[in-house]
């Protein structure tokens, strides 16, 4: 099946009064990468949530192509083709790398406990397990599969999630912080897998994440949360120069006493590009 369409119209979400995403409205368009960005506590991780059923909205619907996913439980979205990695890494740590993998198989299995019981869901699980080994050897795990998940570095860790999400086959992958914690190096190169992804197996894709350089490269659209709400949305270009993301980000300046201006002062505008402004390694192979 092909990339879907998400369309998130005028979501809200309230917990016992606050107000965590407050008609929360996009569209993101088959096949593209849609950044979600903004402050901490802006609504991104809650926003996340509601798409992937975790948590009830209190008003608006939530479209994949023309289906309503809204009040849906998390493993019916699941079972669309929505596939999710976390900001914080849940593994199974005395597991091996093939089996942490597998988990993600598991929605995709057809033989019940009787037959794998009697061995007759073999044939299944030695066909899921092909596709594992093909998926890790993309995310570059193929030498790790018998290793215990718990010895693995933390970059290695970020790509058994990421590789794990990829094992429900999705159409929609939803990211949470893809590249937190990991040197520019390792930035890089799980940004260039979710390029990679995406082309090779024809995948919508929406992530929140802090990096701006990875932000920057990867995504076509962008959308900027602030206290819940939506303040912008554009490419790359359009959202880096938007006085509205650089307030969220840096707080309304001061109006300037024109007689004690300082020359020598930054320019709000250029902390913000330099913040978010692609460092080098991130954008050469």
């Amino acid at each position: 099946m092909s990339a879907p369409r998400l369309a998130v119209d005028e979501v809200t979400l309230a917990f016992s009064g606050l107000l965590a995403l407050d008609k929360v409205a996009f569209t993101v368009e088959p096949g593209s990468i849609h950044a979600v960005i903004g402050p901490n506590g802006a609504g991104k991780s809650s926003l996340l949530n509601v798409l992937c059923g975790i948590y009830p909205v209190t008003g608006g619907r939530i479209l994949v192509d023309e289906q309503e996913v809204t009040r849906l439980r998390p493993d019916r979205v699941a079972a669309l083709g929505v596939g999710r990695t976390f900001q914080n890494i849940v593994v199974s740590p005395r597991e091996s790398v093939l089996d942490n993998l597998m988990v993600g198989r598991h929605g995709l299995t057809r033989a019940g406990l009787v037959s794998t019981a009697l061995w007759l869901g073999r044939r299944e699980q030695r066909r899921h397990e092909a596709r594992v080994r093909e998926i890790a050897e993309f995310v570059g795990l193929s030498d790790k599969l018998d290793s215990t998940a718990g010895r693995l570095p933390f970059g290695d860790l970020k790509r058994l999630e990421f590789a794990r999400a990829l094992c429900l086959e999705p159409r929609l992958l939803i990211l949470d912080e893809p590249v937190a914690g990991l040197n520019a190096t390792e930035s890089w190169e799980l940004g260039q897998l979710v390029l990679a992804a995406r082309a090779s197996l024809d995948l919508t894709v929406v992530f929140v994440e802090h990096d701006m350089g990875v932000v920057m490269s990867i995504a076509d659209r962008i959308t900027v949360l602030d206290f819940g709400r939506v303040v912008a949305e554009g490419t790359p270009a359009e959202v880096r120069s938007d006085p509205t993301v650089v307030s969220a980000y840096l707080g309304a300046p001061d109006e300037p006493d024109p007689d004690e201006s300082d020359p020598d002062e930054p320019d709000p505008d250029d902390s913000l590009t330099a913040e978010t402004e692609p460092r080098a390694e991130r954008t050469s192979p």
